[in-house]
């Protein structure tokens, strides 16, 4: 049976109910409904849905159905007029549960209508840091669905073998990888390009244009791709929960900075970007605090890429704040983007999306809005400098800065010894015109050339000419 896509609506006394199904026999169509459930059955479409509030069928029920379009629209009353339904447009939190086995097991349990119970007890959490201690995945929850995954997806993990390296392990090895990477040559080299960086760092991500609407609503193609998740619910310790947030600021930090580094135009190469920036997706890594995560995207916007410049970097955080004050929705869209560049990726990417992504997308439309405020609200209040990110950039650009100034010196030194070469040479031509003009005085014509030819070799470079 497949899923129609499907649109929500409200005012005040009444739920407007649309789904799409072009492909249907109108006379084998079941409509049924039961307070906060609602099922829509037919042939070869299932939809059943766990409404945010209860609906009654009764004599002002409409319905009716469009051939060109293939769309039922239907019209139920709420049983409590006045009610605000909330999350109308979380497509995926609306789906009644399906027990489908998928990537991440543990995640399919049900706690709570909202799909997300955190464990504040330390003792569980102790324990629960002894379980995870090798695994990976949304929440570190995946630990023997793969057998050196690294290894198999080489292009895209940096991190060969996770099962084998401790959680707490991965973000040293990470920066010690990264250390070698780093190349200073290429970093001061973007550090004193204005020309070449100016277009990315004056540019505007789409998000912040005036013409932006904020409006946000779902194409079809999204819609398309939420509907088919599974809806999960999650049962995460608080260390976890935090855990998934931090992780979620690193990879859309990298999403960010493909926007800007393409002026909002993705490329082919963007998946990569995305991918590389993030040490969730590529190294597997979990975070402790905002600091530290953000540290660890500007250290590899600053390595990997072919723009790595600090003010592009703080130009990213800046954007990454705007995504988030957007709203939820807007953020989902953004990791809908990324779901659909790695689907397409030619480096099989389309793993990242079974061991992330998708979970994110769930996860997401679950979360309360005000957590993600209080996110935004720690990114815009914390500065990374120039030394946070351990790679010696002061003193790089001290060093040379240093040694412009002396080449400028050296410059101006040789540029002094021309002049004063050139000042010589109107006096030259001057005495030979007169020497022309006059033989009675071509001796002692002959000795003021000679003269001036003797001083001439006594200057020096620092000799003044006049």
């Amino acid at each position: 049976m497949l899923t129609p896509r499907f649109k929500l609506s409200q005012d005040e006394n009444h739920l407007f109910i649309n789904v799409h199904a072009p492909y249907t026999n109108i006379g084998e169509t079941e409509i049924d409904v039961d307070g906060e459930n609602f099922l829509f059955v037919s042939s070869p479409y299932f939809l059943r849905l766990r409404l945010p509030g209860r609906i009654v069928e009764n004599d002002h029920s409409k319905g009716s159905y469009t051939c060109d379009s293939g769309d039922f629209n239907l019209v139920f009353d709420k049983e409590n007029p006045g009610e605000h339904f909330e999350n109308l447009d979380m497509i995926t939190s609306l789906l009644a549960p399906r027990d489908i086995p998928d990537i991440n097991p543990h995640l399919v349990e049900m706690l709570e209508e909202d799909g997300i119970n955190t464990n504040c007890s330390d003792k569980e959490n102790e324990s629960d840091d002894d379980n995870v201690k090798y695994n990976y995945g949304f929440a570190s929850k995946i630990s023997a669905e793969f057998s050196d995954i690294g290894s198999e997806f080489p292009q895209v993990f940096e991190l060969r073998m996770p099962e084998r390296v401790a959680v707490h392990e991965r973000n040293i090895l990470r920066v010690q990888h990264e250390n070698d990477k780093f190349s200073s040559d290429h970093y001061l080299a973007d550090l004193f390009d204005d020309e070449l960086l100016e277009p990315y760092i004056t540019g505007t991500v789409y998000w912040n244009r005036p013409d932006f609407n904020n409006d946000i609503e779902f194409v079809d193609e999204e819609v398309g791709i939420l509907k088919e998740l599974p809806n999960k619910h999650y049962l995460l310790s608080k260390n976890e929960y935090k855990q998934v947030l931090l992780g979620l600021v690193d990879i859309l930090y990298a999403y960010c900075y493909d926007k800007r580094t393409t002026l909002n135009e993705s490329t082919v190469e963007s998946s990569w970007t995305i991918n590389k920036l993030s040490s969730t997706l590529s190294w597997f890594c979990v975070f402790k605090d905002i600091k530290q995560v953000l540290i660890a995207c500007y250290r590899r916007a600053l390595i990997y890429p072919i723009f790595r410049n600090f003010e592009l970097c703080r130009k990213v955080k800046e954007d990454l704040v705007l995504m988030f004050r957007k709203g939820k929705k807007f953020i989902i869209k953004c990791l809908i983007n990324i779901y659909s560049m790695f689907n397409s990726s030619n480096d099989a990417r389309y793993i990242l999306n079974q061991l992330y992504i998708k979970d994110y997308l769930i996860f997401l439309q679950k979360c309360r809005s005000e957590e993600l405020n209080e996110l935004c609200n720690n990114i815009a209040n914390i500065d990374i400098l120039k030394k946070d990110v351990d790679l010696e950039l002061e003193e790089l650009e001290a060093a040379a800065e240093m040694v412009k100034k002396e080449e400028t010196e050296i410059m101006e030194n040789e540029m002094a010894v021309k002049m004063a070469s050139m000042s010589l040479l109107p006096g030259l031509k001057k005495n030979n015109v007169y020497i022309e003009s006059s033989e009675d005085d071509s001796d002692s014509s002959d000795s003021s050339y000679d003269s001036s030819d003797d001083s001439s070799e006594e200057l020096d470079s620092d000799d003044d000419p006049s």
